[in-house]
């Protein structure tokens, strides 16, 4: 979806992250979705601060903002922001920075600190379908993409998931090991 940065023209919107106002003539990022309103499935489009987008849209914000020519009011904390909070694709392999995800599983909750993998998911949101990520314990993983595969969902083989794995991130030799183990490789 051609999302875009640009100036707001009026201080009426607000920001999807931080729900305070958009100033007039500030920067925005318009996140292009679904209209959910409109006969023809037309856009709609959700508002940012950049400094409020580069934390939850890292992976949306960062080639909008790179082929944004105009001037950019603190673009080295805006970059800095977005080298932070950018995501490697899926499937990635990473540890939990907090304790609040559930393994999709099993459906327990995957401790903080300890190793899980990323799977873009699709689902049926308040504005209709949005892309998230479903997270598995590595010792989940077979389960994982059996389910995924009697569910009719596509699932990468496991030494297609492992070779994938290492291409989007860099794994550490422990957590490869592990993930080599858990998957029977």
């Amino acid at each position: 979806m051609p999302h875009k940065v640009e100036p707001s023209p009026s201080g009426r919107a607000s920001c999807r992250g931080c729900k305070k106002a958009i100033e007039k003539g500030g920067l925005r990022f318009a996140q292009e979705v679904p209209n959910p309103f409109s006969d023809d499935g037309g856009p709609a489009y959700r508002y940012w601060h950049l400094a409020c987008a580069a934390t939850r849209l890292a992976n949306e914000l960062a080639p909008v903002l790179a082929a944004y020519e105009g001037d950019v009011p603190d673009r080295e904390a805006i970059e800095s922001l977005l080298k932070e909070h950018v995501k490697p694709p899926m499937p990635f392999a990473e540890r939990a920075p907090n304790g609040r995800a559930p393994c999709r599983a099993c459906d327990e909750g995957i401790p903080k600190g300890e190793l899980r993998v990323a799977f873009e998911r699709t689902f049926d949101g308040p504005m209709g379908p949005q892309k998230g990520a479903a997270y598995a314990h590595v010792r989940c993983l077979r389960r994982y993409l059996e389910r995924e595969t009697e569910l009719g969902r596509e699932a990468p083989a496991a030494p297609e998931l492992l070779e994938t794995l290492e291409a989007h991130g860099p794994v550490a030799a422990e957590d490869l090991a592990q993930l080599r183990e858990s998957l029977a490789l």
